[in-house]
């Protein structure tokens, strides 16, 4: 396993940050970015925060939900962009919040996804983080430790991290927290390679607030869209992948390591994109380079969702030629 480090992870935060800032400004005046930035890639080029596909299965079973992911992360580009070549420890972040009747496809979609992470970090050790600092929901811990006892998991070694069990340390956000400095932070975000985070979309701002719990403000505070911002910033998730039930009992998946675009569209497919508050929250972690937060600069590809960029059609001037 390799140890890296809180200080070396921090710097690597930092510097991306400063790879990015600089291009942000001309003359003086602040320039909004074409692009959207993440806390990992730093950049993700033009118009393309790319998230994934989209499946319509008649009946859902563990057939119906390896397709679904399968198409997912092929219209993604696939999972294993989230790992370095010598990545050895992945920690998947699993929903802490799904209700009860939403838990058995939910299920099926975590046991797809990590075999799908498994074939694309074969020789890394698979964590599963689960629960928060302050607890969560024994119940449905239970029922991921008995999925994780499957005939299709078993054999491929995944570890359950109970979050509030876990070791923390007291870290500062990079570039300062926007609702506190100090954080604790189980000290396993701090040493693996890389995280994948699974969100349930059942509210809006999924992807995020399944970061909720992971880090706790060292001080009092009452803005609970800046701590989900800090909490984003101090988890650097590297890939995030949201399971939606939309009407009619349609499953959906959106995958991009783009986690604010991926609230954003999903915000939109399941119609709660007249949130304002849950819009305020993604223009917030988009002023931190998190995500495009943005519709209009966010391409989707496996689903046609209205708003999203599309590519301008190139003149063809032959196509103006009379016969």
């Amino acid at each position: 396993m390799t140890n890296r480090g809180p200080s070396s992870r921090l710097v690597r935060s930092v510097f991306l940050m400063f790879l990015v800032v600089p291009t942000l400004w001309t003359v003086g005046r602040w320039t909004e970015p074409p692009i959207g930035v993440d806390a990992v890639s730093a950049v993700t080029p033009g118009h393309v925060s790319v998230v994934g596909a989209r499946m319509l299965p008649e009946t859902f079973d563990a057939a119906a939900a390896d397709s679904l992911v399968r198409r997912t992360m092929y219209f993604s580009g696939g999972v294993h962009k989230a790992f370095d070549g010598d990545t050895r420890w992945v920690l998947i972040r699993a929903a802490h919040d799904v209700a009860p009747a939403a838990r058995a496809s939910h299920l099926l979609i975590l046991e797809a996804t990590l075999l799908a992470i498994r074939n694309a970090a074969a020789e890394a050790d698979l964590a599963l983080l689960v629960g928060k600092l302050d607890g969560g929901d024994d119940t449905w811990h239970t029922q991921i430790a008995q999925q994780l006892q499957g005939p299709r998991l078993a054999s491929i070694g995944v570890e359950l991290l109970l979050v509030s069990e876990e070791e923390t340390e007291a870290i500062d956000v990079p570039d300062s927290g926007m609702a506190a400095d100090f954080y604790d932070l189980p000290i396993a975000l701090l040493e693996c390679d890389a995280v994948i985070n699974i969100a349930h979309a059942r509210t809006p701002l999924a992807a995020l607030k399944n970061l909720s719990g992971l880090a706790r403000p060292t001080s009092q505070t009452t803005d609970a869209d800046a701590v989900l911002v800090d909490q984003a910033l101090l988890a650097e998730v590297s890939y995030t992948l949201s399971h939606l039930q939309v009407p009619g009992g349609q499953q959906m998946i959106l995958a991009s390591r783009d986690g604010v675009a991926i609230d954003r569209v999903a915000a939109q497919v399941t119609g709660a994109a007249s949130d304002s508050a849950s819009l305020a929250a993604l223009h917030l972690a988009h002023t931190r380079f998190l995500g495009q937060s943005d519709l209009a600069d966010i391409k989707v590809s496996g689903a046609d969702v209205p708003g999203t960029w599309v590519a301008p059609k190139e003149d063809n001037p032959e196509e103006n030629e009379t016969e």
